[in-house]
């Protein structure tokens, strides 16, 4: 499989974006067999225009979301514009998957449903699954993947959740020339590929005192020990007055072992949005599972540079592994609190991403955007097992 990039800043006419986009990718790609298309675009810019203007150019599904700022490998980072990924192959193959109107009632028979109509026409098992989850309120984002990883058998599950500039009304995914608020993407890749991944955290600042939730509800942790979530985290911190606290604590996230946590694989991280003030419930963007551990990481720019050099690193030795195999594209899914933390260094991660893969072929394409949600397996058992994983204030990195 082979692959080509292209970057534009143009978000106000998506018909001069698509084919500035498109004459970029022609340049540099001769289209096989099988090819589709993956683009992440400012939340300003005319979704649905835009893919449909690209699916018409270039002929192949554009698959896509929004979000609040963009990498690519050759033009580095932007915050106001759109980048291209074109995939293409003789030996391979993609399946879209749609599951719109998504609800609390019905998105697990909607998502099943559209993973069925899109293995059915693959010839074979899919090796990945590349998501474009919307942002619901009312629906915690790892669902997608437990609904995925349930209904493809494990298959590893990776991509994000689509954002805007902190506005939660903006964001969208889309296919081709239609837009959705609560419509779920997936490309399924079939046949010669190895895809592997990458995430890692730097705990270094981690608060020693572990809590154990011992009573939540879906995403609100009530109890914590036997304290409320509030009288057990205003013993390590002041809590503002106010019920959402999401940007008061973007450097201070919270990691999670899971119930099934592997002391071999990576914890989850977790963003507290809301405090209940009258009941001492924590609202936070995942489940929050009984019986998980809880603990405070304190993140600064020094724990953004480590973590974001050992996933790459990471994902080096993980392509390494595979010297038969031919590496074209990496993808990164990183945080939007992440991306707030930088402050006034917002190329930070880009120029890490830039320099660490100096060395490869000039033909290796790397993108990437800022999420509202990760979605990447995590490795256990010395690399021989996968958990497929949702996260948050993580640098996430897939490779294929």
């Amino acid at each position: 499989m082979r692959s080509a990039t292209a970057l534009t800043r143009e978000i106000d006419d998506p018909e001069s974006a698509a084919e500035e986009l498109a004459a970029k990718v022609k340049e540099g790609l001769v289209l096989e067999r099988s090819s589709v298309g993956i683009v992440y675009g400012d939340a300003d810019v005319d979704a649905a225009a835009l893919g449909g203007c690209l699916h018409e150019e270039l002929g192949f599904d554009i698959v896509g979301l929004t979000t609040m700022a963009i990498i690519e490998r050759k033009e580095g980072y932007c915050d106001m514009g759109c980048v291209l990924a074109a995939l293409t192959g003789d030996d391979v193959d993609f399946a879209i998957g749609t599951a719109e109107g998504l609800s609390p009632e019905n998105y697990r028979g909607r998502i099943e449903a559209a993973y069925t109509a899109a293995r059915a026409t693959l010839p074979q098992d899919p090796k990945l699954i590349i998501l474009f989850a919307p942002y619901i309120v009312d629906i915690t984002s790892e669902n997608y993947v437990e609904v995925l990883d349930e209904a493809s058998g494990h298959v590893p599950v990776f991509g994000g959740v689509a954002t805007d500039h902190y506005d939660l009304r903006y964001q969208k995914t889309f296919l081709n020339g239609t837009a959705f608020d609560d419509g779920l993407l997936f490309i399924l890749v079939s046949g010669n590929i190895k895809p592997v991944f990458a995430m890692k955290h730097d705990f270094s600042g981690k608060v020693d005192r572990k809590g154990i939730i011992t009573k939540s509800s879906g995403n609100l942790v009530e109890q914590v020990g036997d304290q409320t979530f509030k009288e057990w985290l205003e013993e390590m911190m002041p809590i503002p007055d106010e019920d959402e606290v999401v940007f008061h604590f973007q450097s201070t996230p919270f990691v999670m072992e899971l119930p099934d946590y592997d002391a071999s694989e990576q914890p989850v991280v977790r963003a507290l949005i809301t405090i209940d003030h009258a009941t001492g419930a924590g609202g936070f963007l995942s489940k929050m599972p009984e019986g998980s551990r809880l603990f405070i990481n304190i993140l600064q720019r020094d724990n953004l540079v480590a973590s974001c050099k050992g996933a790459l690193e990471q994902l080096k030795e993980e392509m390494e592994g595979n010297p038969e195999y031919r590496y074209s594209l990496l993808i990164a899914s990183t945080c939007n609190a992440r991306h707030l933390l930088m402050g006034d260094t917002k190329e930070l991660e880009t120029d890490i991403v830039i320099e660490e893969m100096a060395d490869a072929s000039p033909d290796f394409n790397a993108i990437g955007f800022y999420s509202f949600g990760e979605i990447c397996p995590t490795l256990c058992g010395d690399g021989l097992e996968t958990k497929n994983r949702f996260h948050n204030v993580s640098f996430a990195l897939c490779a294929l």
